[in-house]
């Protein structure tokens, strides 16, 4: 549709509320098809006719959840392990916060590098790297599990991972692997059944970090211990390396099932569309 005024918006929004629900599906369509300019006057009249709010969340889920698709078919089109996982992670949290400054997160999250920078000095083992990095996430800067409130979707999105220092493992992993990666660590994420850890690997140490649990530290047998425990047996992919997209994949996952179990049906398609993306991605890797 051409760009379109403010008071053509305005009349369009007044025709959602029609009781004919074809009319307010060719009408959201219009509204769709404007776009970005539509957001101001779509979201005053969400605040201002609450009897409209789910005709215009959907409006406005389309606008915002198809830009963010689009972004994620580029993001996703480099091999699987070259997608940057920052820029995904930010996409996502962006679906919540559309508002979102990721650029701020970021500085935010050099920041967190350079501290533990300054704390390793030079010429440090990988095991004295490892340690300086939890004491400063886990003890100093107080992350931790969300134990209480575990279903939470705020503990998926990075942005309010770094905000409340509450998360999940895949979250809390994230957020781990993007300072380490920032230092130059040889640090990979493990998506274990069940649970999501941090591999560290280097010539002279390799241990996995346990990020939901105040960074404690696991060898091969404490992991391959609480499978058994758990009841998934072991079998050497589950300690295998996740690539980038496969993490993203775990996280938009997590959020599916939160929002699912809440009867979230908007947020359940377009997170079910984001997995349809990163799927095929990875189909046509395999091809």
């Amino acid at each position: 549709m051409a760009s379109a005024s403010d008071t053509q918006i305005k009349a369009l929004i007044r025709l959602l509320s029609d009781d004919n629900e074809r009319i307010a599906k060719t009408i959201g369509a219009e509204l769709i098809a404007i776009g970005d300019s539509a957001l101001p006057l779509l979201l005053e009249a969400e605040i201002e006719q609450p009897e409209m709010a789910k005709r215009i969340e959907c409006v406005l889920d389309e606008i915002r959840g198809g830009r963010l698709e689009t972004e994620l078919r580029g993001l996703v089109t480099r091999p699987a392990d070259e997608v940057d996982l920052e820029s995904g992670a930010f996409l996502i949290a962006r679906y919540a916060y559309p508002n979102l400054d990721a650029q701020a997160y970021a500085r935010k999250l050099d920041d967190m590098a350079n501290e533990v920078r300054d704390r390793l000095g030079h010429r440090v083992s990988g095991e004295e790297s490892v340690k300086a990095l939890g004491r400063y996430l886990f003890t100093e800067q107080e992350f931790r599990g969300n134990t209480k409130n575990y279903y939470d979707a705020e503990n998926t999105y990075l942005n309010r991972v770094l905000d409340r220092r509450l998360g999940i493992p895949i979250s809390l992993s994230i957020m781990y692997l993007l300072i380490a990666r920032r230092l130059g660590l040889p640090m990979y994420g493990v998506g274990m059944p069940g649970h999501f850890l941090v591999e560290f690997d280097s010539d002279r140490y390799k241990v996995y970090v346990d990020c939901f649990n105040a960074g404690a530290l696991l060898s091969q047998r404490d992991c391959v211990r609480f499978l058994m425990q758990a009841g998934y047996g072991y079998e050497d992919k589950y300690l295998r390396r996740s690539s980038n997209r496969a993490v993203l994949m775990r996280a938009v996952k997590n959020l599916l099932a939160i929002y699912n179990k809440t009867g979230d049906t908007v947020r359940g398609g377009r997170l079910n569309r984001f997995i349809e993306i990163l799927e095929k991605s990875e189909s046509h890797d395999e091809s």
